[in-house]
């Protein structure tokens, strides 16, 4: 049975995360600053066996997601590029941000993915979500009925 379970982003958490040999994000997240984690990260387990994570933030307005794209995902001389995403979120109250939402080489293609965003479509189902996407894996998004933020690669839901 898939379960989802939310754990303490900690330093031990990191550690396992460095240990993984699949996972897009584990390497980069097993480095970060503990001081740039959530605070919590939730593991996808089937059969008590982790087959993946996702981090979530929620945020309160939008100049605090426009803070962090523009320090992690934006270069500053692209910025103009985001312009769509800027116009749209500025005026953003109570929304979510998915930052990560990783499934293990070894189970990918099993719905593992679209579970964890069903599960957060039933947590949140009042609040507008937002992903950062990557061209390969904007299909994905679009299955489970985000749209893409004008002419940029953000993409939301709700």
């Amino acid at each position: 049975m898939t379960t989802i379970t939310a754990k303490p982003f900690d330093k031990e958490m990191q550690n396992l995360l460095g240990e993984l040999s699949s996972g897009y994000h584990a390497g980069e997240l097993s480095r970060k600053d503990p001081s740039e984690l959530a605070e919590e990260i939730y593991i996808i387990e089937n059969d008590d066996e982790m087959v993946g994570y996702g981090v979530i933030r929620e945020y309160a307005q939008g100049n605090q997601l426009i803070q962090k794209a523009e320090k992690d995902y934006f270069h500053p001389d692209e910025r103009y590029l985001q312009r769509d995403f800027y116009i749209e979120i500025k005026n953003e109250t109570n929304f979510v941000f998915i930052e990560v939402l990783d499934v293990l080489k070894e189970h990918e293609g099993k719905g593992y993915a679209a579970f964890f965003i069903n599960w957060l479509k039933a947590k949140y189902p009042n609040k507008r979500m937002y992903v950062y996407s990557l061209d390969k894996s904007q299909n994905f998004w679009f299955k489970q009925q985000f749209e893409v933020v004008g002419n940029t690669v953000w993409m939301t839901y709700n």
